[in-house]
């Protein structure tokens, strides 16, 4: 889609241009990071002038929040989805766990944070950003760790839902860019085993059992 002279675009056009820019600006950060990518590039990628770009971001810092903006709405989208229709609020938080977990062990999420991250190592303010985007999209998450509380609550006194990410980060990275990391039934295996890990540190035996 080329920009087109003429006429103000109507809002359905002007949406659709701004999910391709997301779209190429997300591909290219992810591909030659943050610092490596510039505003010119993607205009010319895209077949934009300069002046089409900035009038819609005024720098490639705002590009990115608004990239990492709509991934934060989608994650959301995605976890809430996931916990819908589910007996109990522990079946709630396994089935949000599990698309959390699957969405981090995917290689095209995966390749963005992973350049945001590499960024962030000498950016201050990047590094706030970061821990202001994480929070915002480990809220659903968190609110159904607070929901599948027992009466008698966990039997850790640490942050029980950073114990859950901790368990889940650390095997989805290691499965980032491992060989069938995209099959489906590999991914479910893997975090099977670090639910079960994740009960039996917060519930104990009982809670462990198949």
């Amino acid at each position: 889609m080329t920009e087109k002279r003429g006429g103000r675009p109507t809002r359905e056009r002007a949406a659709a241009m701004n999910d391709l820019l997301l779209d190429e600006a997300r591909a290219r950060f992810a591909r030659r990071g943050v610092a490596g990518t510039s505003m010119e590039e993607i205009a010319a990628a895209l077949g934009w002038s300069k002046h089409t770009l900035y009038h819609r971001y005024a720098g490639k810092m705002a590009l990115l929040e608004a990239v990492v903006a709509r991934d934060m709405v989608q994650f959301a989208q995605v976890l809430t989805e996931a916990g819908e229709g589910h007996a109990t609020p522990l079946e709630r938080l396994e089935a949000m766990a599990l698309a959390y977990f699957t969405l981090s062990a995917t290689p095209s999420y995966a390749a963005l944070y992973a350049a945001i991250l590499l960024e962030a190592a000498s950016s201050p303010d990047l590094r706030q950003r970061l821990m202001l985007w994480s929070a915002e999209s480990l809220a659903p998450l968190r609110a159904a760790v607070e929901a599948a509380t027992p009466p008698a609550g966990w039997r850790v006194e640490e942050d029980v839902a950073a114990i859950l990410i901790d368990l889940l980060d650390g095997e989805a990275n290691r499965l980032k860019w491992a060989e069938g990391a995209a099959d489906k039934i590999v991914l479910e295996a893997h975090f099977r085993k670090r639910w079960r890990l994740f009960l039996y540190a917060t519930l104990g035996e009982a809670g462990a059992r198949p």
